[in-house]
């Protein structure tokens, strides 16, 4: 039970697993809470068929009960976990992408720990001339953002950069989404700069391009 916790996973999620392990209340019932196991399960029902454990569908309501806590039960559970705290902002945006409380490191690590040092996705993104011409547009234009420095007006800013460039979004969103976070895996890219900041984002861009220009 404790490797469960330590790999993230909720005690109410485990629990509905483990109940519907040679059991079940109907033929498509799968997500119970706790009361409603209480109210619900028998022994009757229980198959004498041995039970396979299937790790993938644990995640995966595990993932709905994330999913499901507000914001605040979140960011509780994630400062038990990592010891951290400070982290409401970024579990806010990192939820709908989390199967496990553990994942929540390794997807937001970088807003506290800055940028993670990935060469081979900081070469395979920042290593062409397209994408380093797209992130340097992409600061020049975020740079002009007067305040709010909200999630929207960053959309509208680099919705207006692609319009304007020519670029399909992938193009301006992987070449950012690397300058910031290190990786091509993050929350999504508007909540992201939002929540980096904008000196912080800025300064991260101009890290990035004298990097990409260097090894150019």
């Amino acid at each position: 039970v404790q490797e469960l916790r330590d790999a993230g996973y909720l005690p109410e999620a485990v629990r509905n697993y483990l109940a519907l392990l040679g059991w079940g209340y109907d033929d498509s019932t799968t997500f119970f809470t706790t009361e409603e196991l209480k109210e619900r399960f028998s022994l009757e029902r229980v198959s004498r068929n041995p039970a396979i454990f299937d790790e993938q569908k644990l995640r995966h309501i595990n993932g709905r009960y994330l999913r499901e806590l507000d914001p605040e039960a979140l960011t509780q559970r994630l400062e038990q976990l990592t010891g951290r705290a400070g982290l409401r902002g970024a579990a806010a945006i990192s939820q709908e992408k989390m199967s496990t409380l553990a994942e929540f490191w390794a997807l937001s690590g970088f807003f506290f720990d800055g940028p993670v040092d990935d060469p081979k996705a900081f070469q395979k993104i920042l290593g062409s001339e397209r994408a380093r011409e797209a992130l340097a547009h992409a600061r020049e234009a975020l740079e002009k953002v007067e305040e709010p420095w909200t999630p929207d007006a960053v959309e509208r800013t680099l919705s207006g950069l692609l319009e304007a460039g020519g670029y399909k979004p992938r193009e301006v969103y992987q070449p950012l989404r690397v300058a910031l976070s290190g990786t091509t895996v993050s929350p999504g890219i508007f909540e992201t700069v939002a929540l980096v900041g904008r000196e912080e984002a800025l300064r991260r861009m101009d890290q990035a391009l004298a990097r990409a220009r260097v090894g150019a």
